[in-house]
């Protein structure tokens, strides 16, 4: 089984979730695939809940993949489960989100409703990861996730298509924020050396295939590095699981204090946003666009923008949210010069950069730029159209002063010749 078909059966297995977390009976009951799987009860096997069918698919998961055998496809089955029992824990459990290991989670949540074959104690030769933090699980979750995306995107729709940019750029952002925020210990770096190592070898693949290089697919495809632009893989002399461990023990109780609310809300607002069309996209000007997000205190918050071929990246400090995700270190593109390229590749840029941030930042430039153009044009119009009846009213007024002038005059003049004739008569 090859990398593609592992993650078929993961992007197969999550079109029967819905945003919370729960299996769409009806489908599930149709399928007829988890049948066999499903929870014992006075000796009949029938999912009743929630929990039942997701231990059921998580038995058939595991029986598709081989996890006992494939140690590889162990770890990634584990991270697919971390991901629901998260949802699970935080639906039911809030406070213990943050704290609560995969082990603990399984035995709390799962144990119960999985049927006749128990496959948890067949991954005995990967029993450590099972200590790991659920949270640090169900992100390394995502990573894989936009991973498989990407790679399904690239098989259906071909190289030159215009979402194949958007999803890299999730993949490069969701891996610089487990970079950021995972500790730096050797059993949470080998897992992500692993899926940078899934990605690493399908661009590779993907960048032999494009010959001609007319796709563009070095730039298409971002290398997956981490804020400062190192590209590498970390673990060291990797044995085996131990989560146990000073450093893992030591910085997961640091992030613990951190994690607050998740930011997945943004993450589905940007890839509804990446529906938008062609026209619209093209209606921004790049240089009015960028994807401000949050992440946890002590990391860097990147931001491309990119202005006819020019790329430019600003670092700064911001608070708040320790959940990992897709977009928190944003990302739009380090490769400024394929503005250049093709008009298709401008549309692409553009829609991509417009996908996702706030709706404020997103146009605080062009904001300035009217009110900075409105400004003159009012005071002209205002020139125009006031000026001439303000020149009236001047000149009426002048004319009032003038008449009044002149009847002045007038009645000095009468009063005069009065006295003149009174005087002559006496």
């Amino acid at each position: 089984m090859n990398v593609e078909k592992v993650c078929n059966l993961f992007l197969n297995s999550d079109e029967y979730f819905n945003e919370k977390n729960i299996v769409n009976s009806t489908r599930f009951n149709k399928d007829g695939r988890y049948d066999q799987y499903c929870h014992v009860n006075n000796y009949v096997k029938k999912c009743e809940t929630n929990e039942h069918r997701i231990a059921a698919m998580s038995t058939y998961l595991f029986m598709e993949l081989e996890g006992e055998r494939n140690e590889d496809y162990g770890k990634y089955f584990l991270m697919w489960l971390s991901d629901k029992l998260f949802k699970i824990v935080k639906d039911k459990d809030k406070d213990k989100e943050n704290s609560i290991t995969l082990n603990e989670a399984y035995d709390q949540y799962l144990k119960n409703n999985i049927g006749n074959f128990d496959y948890w104690h067949l991954l005995w030769h990967i029993r450590g990861l099972k200590d790991a933090n659920l949270r640090n699980m169900h992100e390394l979750y995502k990573l894989l996730m936009y991973i498989c995306k990407t790679i399904a995107d690239y098989k259906r729709n071909g190289a030159n298509n215009k979402n194949l940019r958007q999803k890299s750029v999730d993949c490069l952002n969701q891996y610089r924020n487990l970079y950021n925020n995972l500790p730096k210990c050797n059993s949470y770096l080998h897992l992500l050396d692993k899926l940078k190592k899934i990605y690493d070898d399908f661009r590779e693949n993907a960048i032999k295939k494009d010959i001609d290089k007319k796709n563009n697919i070095a730039n298409r495809l971002q290398e997956l590095t981490t804020p400062n632009k190192t590209n590498s893989y970390f673990a060291s002399a990797f044995d085996k699981f131990d989560f146990k461990n000073s450093e893992c023990v030591q910085l997961n109780s640091k992030t613990e204090q951190k994690q607050t609310q998740s930011s997945s809300t943004q993450v589905e607002k940007k890839e509804k946003a990446e529906v938008k069309s062609d026209d619209q996209m093209l209606s921004q000007s790049p240089t009015q666009l960028s994807e401000p997000k949050q992440i946890e205190k002590t990391n860097h918050q990147v931001e491309f923008t990119e202005d006819n071929g020019q790329t430019n990246e600003t670092r700064q400090s911001t608070s708040t949210t320790r959940e990992l995700t897709n977009g928190s270190n944003n990302i739009e593109s380090d490769q400024g010069n394929e503005l250049q390229n093709s008009p298709t590749d401008v549309t692409e840029m553009i829609s991509e950069i417009a996908s996702s941030g706030d709706i404020f930042n997103e146009h605080k430039i062009i904001v300035f730029s009217v009110i900075a153009i409105a400004i003159p044009v009012i005071l002209a119009v205002m020139y125009k159209f006031l000026a001439p009846v303000w020149r009236k009213k001047m000149k009426k007024i002048k004319m009032k002063k003038i008449i009044n002038l002149c009847d002045e005059k007038k009645t000095k003049e009468e009063a005069a010749n009065t006295f003149i004739e009174k005087n002559q008569s006496e």
